[in-house]
């Protein structure tokens, strides 16, 4: 178990609530594990609207809604609405709160995918997938940032990784519901359904706030300490009505308050911004490349379609056993030698992948490959990148960095198109995968601080402390 020892210090007169050392000394608990489902199950349900992308697009085709130049621009349009919503999440989330944002995202997402169903035209649905993708986007970054806030830093992993599990669970359960449903409706009503089963989210809009209160952390890293502190007191009352002793808190530095942008650029928080900014550019693009247009470039292999969803529902398979394989690592070692690790091996299987032609060959190395892409999402997209950011920017940074790799990853549709007009082989797209987390592996070990067992709040003093001295002492709001 790899583990760091945080060193107690007086109180600041401005942080008599320690309202981080209070978080971290509560046990993993029923609290917990409600915020955990709700999360996950909101998310789950982003993610499977990401899995119909690459679902329906031949569907759609074949009915004649799209054609091969409208594909490529209802994907990328649609991206560039999340990379909008990524952008908007920061500036929202950071400034008014991330229980509001994350359930307002809940209700336009619930309306806005079934009503993809009933799109008569193209027109149509570019500008219902166009909303939904700009919710989806703001409601990814906001719900990691929120539950890593919400979890001590001994467990923080293993919570990050179930709700990864659930997200990315919906990569194969999508696939599967495709198998299952689009031989049995007519051409024109299977993917109809496959949009209408989103609705099923909608009733965790109205979660209440005792099982989804705002972050006390967000508070306090806004001034708002007294409530910080009653949110904080109405969890303990919770665990102890339950039968749960609390140990006295550690006193742990407080969220730092007044931080503005010029905080990410600079000194000891420069490398991490960098580092996800590249992670989100490379991972973000390597995700859309493999997942969202595998079932298309199975296809242009000459397989039929029965084949094609039953290939890519085993090989999306790795979307649940890599969150799991996360959910048993995550916090037992650390998380960047993980991140270092998994990077190279997704480069190589990216190369190796292309070269085979047997279905049994496609589904074990792709499956391989998949395992380590969502290994990379959980550990890296919901754990990592959250943490080294300090909590007053932490929506901020996340969502600049995710608008930047959905822009990058909105521009591999045309790419990807004009490969599969070109390539003898379509599975040499897949090289491009194994570049990217060449990339990353590189990234991850030259600008990633260690963080197992290492609380939020130990993570952004350490980075601000190393900006200020490379800062000249400034560290000031902006």
């Amino acid at each position: 178990m790899h583990q760091r020892v945080e060193l107690r210090r007086p109180p600041p007169a401005d942080d008599r609530v320690n309202i981080a050392g209070r978080l971290e000394r509560l046990p993993p608990s029923r609290f917990h594990v409600l915020v955990c489902a709700v999360i996950g199950a909101a998310m789950f349900f982003d993610s499977y609207d990401l899995a119909l992308t690459g679902l329906v697009t031949p569907l759609l085709m074949k009915v004649g809604i799209i054609t091969e130049p409208t594909r490529a621009w209802l994907i990328s349009l649609s991206l560039f609405a999340a990379a909008l919503g990524s952008a908007l999440s920061g500036l929202i989330g950071d400034r008014y709160g991330r229980r509001r944002l994350f359930i307002a995202n809940i209700a336009i997402y619930g309306i806005a995918s079934p009503l993809c169903g009933f799109a008569q035209d193209y027109a149509m649905l570019l500008a219902l997938r166009m909303l939904t993708m700009f919710a989806l986007g703001m409601q990814i970054p906001t719900g990691f940032a929120y539950l890593n806030e919400m979890t001590p830093r001994l467990s923080r992993g293993r919570f990050q990784s179930v709700v990864a599990l659930l997200v990315n669970g919906s990569l194969p359960v999508g696939a599967l519901v495709a198998w299952l449903v689009v031989p049995n409706f007519a051409a024109d009503e299977g993917w109809r359904v496959l949009f209408l089963l989103s609705v099923l989210v909608l009733p965790l809009a109205f979660a209440p706030r005792a099982v989804l209160p705002e972050s006390p952390r967000w508070l306090a890293s806004v001034g708002r300490l007294t409530e910080a502190d009653q949110q904080v007191a109405a969890i303990e009352r919770s665990l102890e009505q339950h039968g749960v002793a609390l140990a006295p808190p550690d006193v742990l530095p407080p969220p730092a308050r007044d931080l503005g942008w010029r905080h990410l650029f600079s000194g000891g928080m420069r490398p991490r911004f960098v580092l996800a900014l590249l992670f989100q550019t490379c991972h973000l693009s390597a995700v859309f490349i493999f997942s969202g247009w595998l079932p298309t470039i199975i296809a242009a292999r000459g397989f039929d379609t029965a084949t094609t969803f039953a290939l890519s529902a085993v090989t999306f398979a790795g979307g649940l056993l890599g969150p799991m394989l996360a959910i048993a690592l995550s916090d037992r070692f650390e998380r960047r030698y993980q991140l270092v690790v998994a990077s190279l091996l997704g480069a190589v299987m990216g190369f190796v992948y292309p070269l085979q032609a047997a279905p049994l060959w496609l589904v074990s190395i792709g499956l391989a490959l998949t395992t380590t892409i969502y290994f990379i999402s959980a550990t890296g997209f919901a754990i990592y990148v959250p943490e080294i950011l300090p909590t007053g920017v932490r929506l901020r940074g996340m969502g600049t960095a995710t608008l930047v790799g959905r822009v990058s990853s909105a521009l591999t549709p045309f790419a990807v198109s004009a490969a599969l007009v070109r390539l003898d082989n379509p599975l040499l797209v897949v090289t491009g995968v194994g570049l990217l987390y060449g990339v990353l592996a590189m990234a991850f070990a030259l600008l990633g601080p260690d963080t197992a067992g290492r609380s939020l709040e130990a993570l952004e003093h350490g980075g601000l402390a190393a900006k200020s001295a490379g800062v000249s002492g400034q560290d000031g709001a902006s």
